[in-house]
């Protein structure tokens, strides 16, 4: 803030005492009573009145004997004053909300199918509901980007298929468990089968993932190699809705997660695969950082995963 007096520019250095002393003058109407306001002595509290007043180059109080009243320059600056002292107690108030874990983002990983994961959609509903003043940002990687991401901080956590060896600094929580099953469409010969081998649909046109990197791609070619035979892949596709979309259509079989069941679509059967069961047993985990930048909201986070997980069910 600046004031003209005649041809020199004096700079209005303010201070949220001054600011504080200001306002307890005018509301006390009396500066000793100010004083014992703010608990301070009488002296100091003239003093940064008088600084003011001569910062702005205007006089904010008629003195009258021991009466003083705000002129009208020090109404027009006490409402200013009183709007950035609440202005003042906002951001006070958002950074202890911060500091506490009350407010601010979670960038968060997760494959279009982590919705369907109950614990997971259960766990980010209630953190939600108990914490209305943090966002949880959800954003789509790959495997491999979503484990760069979250090694560079760049997202905090991210919700995966279980990965191989330890990643250095990186936490996990089993969020649930599921099997790979086979998924025909509705008119299939074994639609009618409690289990089917995979060697009895071996020749048949399969639809898949397109990424080689990822763990559920390696899992469902694992099951495959256990016929001892190389799938006849005629499609893939990025998402399974749609490849369940095209199973449904009648141009091929799928292996997929059981989570995905939960989609209601028409004209297709799920059934398990007649291999050992630890073969198509598949673990969903939250990776996140033990270093992460919003460490008091991601550990409250993760206490709801737990809570939600069926590992603590």
């Amino acid at each position: 803030m600046e004031t003209r007096t005649g041809n020199n520019i004096q700079h209005a250095h303010l201070t949220l005492r001054q600011l504080c002393y200001f306002v307890a003058v005018a509301e006390e109407r009396h500066f000793h009573r100010a004083a014992e306001r703010l608990h301070v002595s009488q002296p100091p509290v003239t003093q940064r009145i008088q600084e003011m007043e001569r910062a702005l180059g205007v006089q904010l109080f008629a003195r009258t004997g021991h009466q003083i009243g705000l002129t009208e320059a020090g109404h027009l600056v006490f409402a200013e004053v009183k709007a950035t002292l609440a202005q003042v107690d906002r951001i006070r108030e958002v950074a202890r909300r911060l500091r506490q874990g009350e407010m601010g983002t979670l960038r968060i990983s997760v494959r279009s199918s982590g919705s369907f994961i109950r614990p997971f959609r259960e766990a980010t509903e209630a953190f939600r509901r108990d914490h209305p003043g943090v966002t949880l940002n959800l954003v789509q990687m790959a495997f491999q980007d979503a484990i760069e991401a979250l090694q560079q901080h760049k997202i905090d956590a991210c919700v995966l298929r279980r990965v191989g060896p330890e990643i250095d600094g990186v936490h996990q929580v089993v969020i649930a468990r599921d099997r790979m099953m086979l998924v025909l469409p509705l008119n299939h010969p074994m639609a009618v089968a409690a289990k089917v081998a995979l060697s009895d649909v071996i020749e048949e046109p399969v639809i898949t993932f397109p990424d080689e990197k990822t763990t559920l791609y390696k899992q469902v070619m694992q099951l495959w190699t256990r016929t001892g035979s190389v799938p006849r892949i005629i499609q893939k596709a990025e998402s399974g809705l749609t490849i369940l979309g095209m199973v449904a259509g009648g141009f091929g079989n799928a292996i997929l997660p059981s989570t995905l069941s939960q989609i209601q679509v028409p004209n297709v059967v799920w059934k398990p695969i007649d291999v050992d069961e630890q073969l198509t047993s598949s673990a969903i985990i939250l990776l996140y950082r033990a270093d992460a930048q919003n460490e008091k909201i991601q550990s409250r986070f993760v206490e709801y995963v737990r809570r939600f997980s069926s590992e603590s069910n």
